[in-house]
């Protein structure tokens, strides 16, 4: 079938029956959606509230041709929530249907083929949800300007956390250089910024994806920077600015999307310009850490960074289970 299915049964007591389609993993080993979706299934393993099946893919090629595009080879014999981590559903009708909203990025910055399939799964997803999850207020707007026949009352914000992996390391020392932390090939990242801003303040620009480092790894390049920058154009929530915030690294970002959502009403943002002015504004913003003490930036990241954690995420997202459960 392409899939191997590990079911963890809780008798004795009523509990509600998820079933978690981990197609992510087959999709990519990496990446922010991949981050979400193991905080939310490490927790639903633990909870004796529930009753979870998994559908697991080995490898990043499953037995069956497209398997991302198609609908599970498994069926329920009793009913459940279908909860996918990428844009499938179970068309069976015991089955009720949780589509998750990272963002609209391929509406606003792909073309062609994989545009078109992308749009025509995401679009087959949400005509079967019951319910809809947008990880920002920004990700609703956009899900409802490309979606407007959903109803309000099937998109559900809840905003993603940050992990307690990120801390400040009082025996780290800064080393003054520019943390660049994202995909450095796709335009919206505006890696081009980061660059810019590099050249002008003759600082060492560090660059890190999620493939390349530990998490461990990441939290001391965060304490040992000047700064972060984030001068991406869209974000569907901006994880990094959060790691930076909790691990006690400045962030400046561009104030556009969801980052004003996330980084706080303090955060250190660009208004959203041409690449050089942007760059030039940031470099400035660098310049002002520089010369003057970052210790009222840094406590109000710490807090700023407080007000999101995956516990939460997950007992919204259980809640939200629950509401369905019941309905």
């Amino acid at each position: 079938m392409g899939q191997t299915i590990f079911e963890c049964v809780r008798r004795n007591q009523p509990a509600m029956r998820i079933t978690f389609d981990n197609i992510i993993y087959a999709i990519q080993r990496y990446g922010g959606i991949s981050v979400v979706w193991s905080e939310l299934l490490k927790r639903a393993r633990l909870d004796k509230d529930l009753t979870i099946t998994e559908l697991d893919y080995k490898g990043a090629m499953t037995p069956r041709v497209m398997e991302r595009y198609r609908l599970p080879a498994w069926q329920p014999d009793q009913p459940t929530l279908f909860h996918s981590s990428y844009f499938r559903i179970c068309n069976h009708p015991l089955a009720k249907n949780i589509t998750t909203m990272h963002d609209l990025t391929y509406h606003f910055y792909r073309h062609g083929l994989a545009k078109a399939m992308h749009i025509w799964e995401e679009n087959r997803a949400l005509r079967h949800s019951e319910a809809v999850i947008c990880i920002s207020e920004n990700t609703k707007r956009d899900v409802m300007r490309f979606y407007p026949w959903l109803r309000e009352d099937q998109l559900h914000v809840i905003y993603n956390g940050v992990s307690e992996e990120f801390y400040p390391i009082p025996s780290a020392q800064k080393k003054g250089y520019l943390l660049y932390v994202g995909n450095r090939f796709v335009d919206y990242k505006r890696y081009d910024v980061a660059l810019e801003v590099a050249r002008l303040t003759g600082l060492e620009l560090v660059t890190a994806g999620s493939a390349d480092i530990t998490r461990e790894q990441l939290n001391r390049m965060y304490n040992e920077a000047l700064c972060l920058l984030y001068p991406s154009d869209y974000e569907g929530f901006g994880l990094p600015v959060l790691e930076a915030q909790k691990a006690g690294c400045p962030v400046i970002a561009q104030n556009t999307s969801s980052i004003p959502e996330v980084i706080g009403a303090d955060g250190l943002m660009v208004a959203h310009d041409t690449p050089q002015r942007m760059a030039a504004e940031m470099a400035d913003m660098v310049r002002e850490l520089q010369s003057r003490p970052t210790k009222t930036i840094i406590e109000n990241g710490i807090k700023n960074a407080q007000r999101f954690s995956w516990d939460t995420t997950y007992q919204q997202t259980k809640q939200l289970y629950s509401l369905l459960g019941r309905q």
